[in-house]
Parts: C-alpha cells; structure tokens; sequence
C-alpha cells in the first residue's frame, strides 16, 4: 500500500473532454475536472458558486405564432447602458435592471419591420447613441437615442453608393437630363423592380454623375433623382461607362463594423466577398476611389478578397487591423504601413489563417478576438503570435470539444469580475470560459439554468448598475403551470463581504425576487412562478419548500428580507486524482481517498463524497465557532471520505443550498493498492 497527498490547487484547465481521462502527462490535466456546473473558475484559478438570476419580465411574446426575441446591448456609457429586447415587429428597451416604461406600467416600445424569424440573423455596431443595424433582407438602419423614451428608427440614407465593378459589357446607358428627376435608358435589359432605392453612375463623357433610382418603368427604363450633376450634349448621348449600386432591395449588406473613423458594410447576396467603407467620418456616403479623375485618401473604398474559391465574409471587427472573418479562413485589411492609416488607394489584405469562422457574431476579448469557428462546435482565438510574427487562430475548445456538441450560436465577454466569455448553446445550454491570456487561464465551466425545461434563448452583457461588475442578461424559456414562457433576466453580481454583502444578501436563486421591508410571513408579487416549488432564503437562512399559488407563498417563519426563486445545485467531479508517486501511477489501482481538506473563501455549506450519490456535509463546526450556521466562513476544513475503494479515485463536491461557496484549493490523503 502506498500513502500519497496530491493536491488540487486550482483548477485553470477547466472541464476536461471525457477523451482525455488518464492524460496525466499532460500538465493541464492536473488542473482540470472531470466535471463543473453551475462553478465560475476563477481568474485566481479556484472556483465560485455561480449568482442567481432575477426576474426582471415575461417577454412580449413567450410561446406560439411569432414568440421568442432577441437581446441587443446598447451602451452608451457606464451609465447609460441599455438591454434591447428586439422581437416580431417591435423593440423594448431595459435599464437599470428593469424595463422601460412609457407610462404607469405600460412597457415603452416602439415598432419595426423586423419578424422573428429573422431575428437571429441581424447584426450590429454602435457609434455614440446610435446604432447601425444590418439584415439581407432590410436596408441597413440606424436606431437612435435621445432620451430613455426617446429611439427612433430610420434607413441609412446612403449617398453615391456604395457600388459594384463597372460595366464590362456591350450595355450602354443614357440620360435624359443633367439635374432633377431625369429617365434612364439602357440598350439591353438591365433593371428590376428591386433596384428601386439603388444608385447608379455614368460617365458622360469624361466625368462622372450619380443619381438613386426612383421608379422601374421595364428592364431597360427607369427613372431616377440626380445626385451628381454630369454633362452631356443631348438625351442621344450614351456611354459604356457605368456602374449600379451594391445595394437594392433583396441584397443588402449582412456585416458591419466601424475600423479607422469609417464604416464598414460586407457580405451581401451577390458579393459575399466583397467589404465597401465609407468616407472617413462620414458614414453614409460611400463616393468610389475607381476611374475618378481624382482621388482624395478620404473617398469611399472597395475591395473583394482574393482567394482560390469565393470565401463568404462571416464576421468583422476593427481593431488594430480590420479583422475580417470568412468561411474558409481569417484576413487582416490595413493600410500596409505601421506610420500612416487606411487611404482610398492604400489598402492591404493579408490571408492569415485558413481557420474558417461560423456565420455568427466575433466577440473582442481583451488584445484577442475570439469566434465560433464554422462548424459552430469549436471557439478559436484570433491574436498576433511572437513566434511566427503573424497571426494565429488556435482552437480554444481542444481540451473540452465535448462542450461544443450543441452547437455555439451566440457570445458576449463579460470583463469583469472574472473575464468569462458567455455561450449560448442552440440546445439551450449556458456555457462559461473564464479567458485570462495573461495568466494562461483558459477554463471552460458548464451552466444549468433551474426550471422545468430550462433553456437559455438568448444573451447579452452591458455595465452593471453604479460599480457593479458586467451584468449578463439571457432570455430564458421554461415550462411554467404546464405553459411555455419566456423571461427577461439577469445574472445577479458575485457576493463579496468586501464589496459590503453579508449572509443575508446572498442571492443564488434563479428566476428569483426579494423581498426587504416589515416583518411579515406573506410574500406576493411571485406570479411567474405560479405552480412552482421555489425555494427560500429568510434572512441568510434556508426555508422548508413551497408552491406559488395565486401568485404568493406564506413563510414558516416571518421574515424582513428573503430571496424566493428556483434552486440548483453547484457541482465538482474532479478528474483521476494522480499524486505523482514515487511508487509509479495510481492510474486503475484500487484505492480510497481517506480524507480532504477544504480551503474555501466566503462559504456556507459544502458537501462531498466518492460519488455524485453519496456525498455528506463538511463539517465546518468547530469548538471556536459560532453558532450560526449561515455564517460564510473562510479556512481550512476537513472531510473524512467514506470507506470506498475503487479504480477510480474521484472526488465530487457539491454545494446545494442557496448559499456563497468559493474553493480555493483542495489537500486530499489518500492510499493505493498495487
């Protein structure tokens, strides 16, 4: 028999793929698990018990024709900072941790031509107090802020472009007038009905004119409003030179992104490959750089990317570089010179990696830019890499690919207090990845939301209230008294006894409210739980269950605060725990773990065992301590393990009351038999 004490000092790997049981020569594997829900890793590397959420709203629309909506942040400052709720035709607007409203309780929203089934698909970039908005089938919009109720939405107003390549054809055009409304003919079916809306260029004989296309007549006719004077002798003269719009009804841009004071558009049906930037500071006149007499560094710009098949544009971001992600692979746009930035006539376009990304929104994280990669399973990092000199995308997901089954459908990074990238699985499922570069902590953590058929529909993160840390907002779909609905919540901040919380402020229940006020055993205001078992914290200490019925519970025991939501529990399984042994590797040996001792931080309540079935109370009662038990306590204690032998040497912890629990590091004695 051989004696050994491994420890557990932080667990920075995260959860580990089941594929990599019994690599323990790697050394991430002795800082990974086997398992982890409902635990945040730590920046520090230790684990915390995941917030509560909080009910904020039931969504306009929770089930049948048209349900569902999507979350949209909006963030001005830190303390303008809004959550939009963008559903069937409409927008809502939330602050402060509650909805807007227009009057007494009346949500303030306001309309829009956007239907549900289009939601998932819309793309967005914010400048000061408004937003530009992208969709295949809606001209590209801006929704602007004036006041709390005060947004209005509005098409871009696009002037002289942006366009396609010129003409190469036989086709000649020509106008019937220099200024105003003018007709304009072409020698061979060229318009459709969907140009309407669509700008078109000549050059006549040596200079160029631009007008918007006002009306369809036939395929060789329209009319169309002068925007850009051009001469011409009479209505006879035609030219071979011309050039139509980028952008018509059915084909408009999918992507954009604001990179060196110029705004972006790209990816639209007929160019999927091909980006148009604006003037710089001018964001909505997109005059071409190409054939012009003379071209200004500020004009408007094209380019489409050059590649052995056509590479559709996926996702962009402006950093350092325009980062520009596609099916097939990932570029960086720049002017080419680290001393001047982006002109009309110097840009350069560099394939960087063949990594293809998924057609869904890159996410900025700290000096990297992550992105779901094409099959929607794997995360990959963005960022320059020293020892190549260019960039990389490394697979973020290798370590945990299992997590990735379920399909990453959406993400935001929430900076602060843990730095953790939130994903939304298409399952439903709430992912976490605690991403610090700097440290080497690349940790994935899995999420269980409580309730009947829980599924998260959809996420967003802004600045939390006054000092707060980033506050994650979801969108979360239950089965409710039999029925389908959706809530608008949040994930509630981490308890800190530095930031002031003490027992009674602990909030680890979902889809829960408070109450604070009078001593009284009747709680109401609870009528989106009706029919539900919730669960009670009354004053820092845990309350027998009850059923929500006409929207209210009575207490056991009166209370003047208490947290009333759904319950879950936070669960570790360590991985094969290997000591290192001078005696060879414990690996398939019989063995137990005769005891562990805890190092914890701010906690209530743990338990464990040698089995997710058979786990007991740490005992964190000694003769010095005081006799509260909902006091969080922080030190050394100690578990003895239950006489069990096994090939494999696991450990599961679990913490299920709605208490703080925060590990820092786990000292285990254990004995192995050859």
């Amino acid at each position: 028999m051989a004696d050994s004490s491994p420890i557990l000092t932080n667990f920075t790997s995260g959860e580990l793929s089941p594929r990599l049981n019994g690599r323990i020569d790697m050394d991430k594997y002795y800082n990974g698990a086997s398992s982890i829900s409902n635990f945040i890793v730590l920046m520090h590397g230790g684990l915390v018990k995941r917030p509560g959420t909080r009910f904020i709203r039931e969504i306009k629309t929770s089930s049948g024709s048209n349900s569902g909506a999507r979350l949209i942040p909006f963030v001005f400052s830190k303390t303008q900072a809004y959550i939009l709720e963008f559903g069937h035709n409409y927008i809502r607007f939330f602050k402060d941790e509650g909805i807007i409203v227009s009057g007494g309780t009346t949500p303030y929203e306001i309309a829009t031509t956007y239907t549900a089934a289009q939601l998932s698909e819309i793309e967005f970039v914010q400048s000061a107090d408004v937003l530009y908005i992208v969709h295949e089938d809606h001209i590209p919009r801006k929704l602007s802020r004036t006041g709390h109720t005060a947004w209005t939405i509005t098409d871009v107003d696009f002037v002289d472009g942006p366009y396609i390549n010129s003409n190469v054809s036989a086709t000649t055009m020509s106008a019937s007038g220099t200024t105003g409304s003018v007709t304009i003919t072409a020698s061979a079916a060229t318009f459709t009905s969907n140009d309407v809306g669509r700008w078109i260029r000549m050059k006549v004989p040596d200079e160029w004119g631009a007008a918007k296309i006002t009306g369809y007549t036939s395929g060789t006719e329209v009319t169309a409003a002068v925007h850009v004077d051009w001469p011409i002798e009479n209505s006879s003269t035609t030219t071979k030179d011309w050039r139509l719009g980028a952008f018509y009804i059915g084909n408009y841009p999918t992507k954009v992104t604001f990179f060196e004071e110029r705004l972006f558009y790209s990816n639209t049906t007929s160019h999927p490959n091909t980006i148009w930037g604006s003037s710089t500071g001018d964001f909505d006149t997109y005059s071409p750089t190409d054939q012009e007499a003379a071209v200004n560094d500020d004009n408007g710009l094209s380019f489409t990317l050059s590649s052995d098949q056509v590479n559709q544009i996926t996702g962009m971001y402006g950093g350092r570089y325009l980062h520009i992600f596609t099916k097939d692979g990932t570029f960086n746009l720049s002017s080419g010179s680290a001393t001047s930035g982006l002109t009309a006539t110097s840009v350069q376009v560099i394939n960087e990696t063949k990594d293809g990304a998924a057609d869904k929104r890159v996410i900025p994280a700290s000096k990297s830019t992550l992105y779901i990669g094409k099959n929607k399973k794997r995360l990959r990092e963005f960022a320059y890499n020293i020892d190549y000199d260019s960039f990389t995308s490394p697979d973020m997901s290798v370590l945990s690919e299992h997590l990735g089954f379920g399909n990453f459908e959406e993400a935001y990074f929430q900076t602060y207090p843990n730095m953790v990238l939130w994903i939304r699985r298409g399952d439903g499922a709430l992912i976490g990845f605690t991403y610090y570069r700097a440290q080497e902590v690349l940790a994935w953590h899995r999420h269980t939301i409580a309730g009947t058929n829980a599924k998260v529909k959809s996420l967003a993160i802004i600045p939390g209230v006054g000092d707060a840390s980033d506050t994650l907002y979801m969108i979360v779909e239950r089965t409710i008294n039999s029925t389908t609905k959706q809530y608008v919540e949040f994930m509630e901040e981490e308890y800190r006894e530095a930031d002031g919380h003490t027992k009674d402020d602990a909030f680890f229940l979902d889809s829960g409210l408070t109450y604070s006020g009078g001593s009284t055993t009747a709680i109401s205001g609870l009528d989106h739980l009706e029919g539900e078992t919730v669960t009670v914290l009354n004053n820092g200490a845990v309350e027998s269950t009850k059923t929500v019925s006409s929207g209210a519970i009575t207490l056991t025991n009166a209370t003047t605060k208490c947290h009333v939501g759904l319950a879950y529990d936070s669960e570790l399984e360590s991985v094969n725990v290997e000591p290192k042994s001078q005696y060879g590797t414990t690996q398939g040996k019989r063995g137990r773990i005769d005891k562990c001792i805890f190092r914890v931080f701010e906690t209530v309540g743990l338990k464990a065992g040698p089995t997710s079935s058979s786990v007991d109370v740490v005992p964190f009662r000694t003769t010095t301590s005081t006799m509260s038990a909902t006091t969080p306590k922080t030190g050394d204690y100690t578990f003895l393990m239950p006489a069990s032998y096994s090939t494999e040497n696991k450990l599961y912890v679990k913490s299920d009351t709605p208490h703080p629990c925060t590990i820092s590091a786990i000292m285990i004695q254990m004995s192995t038999y050859d």
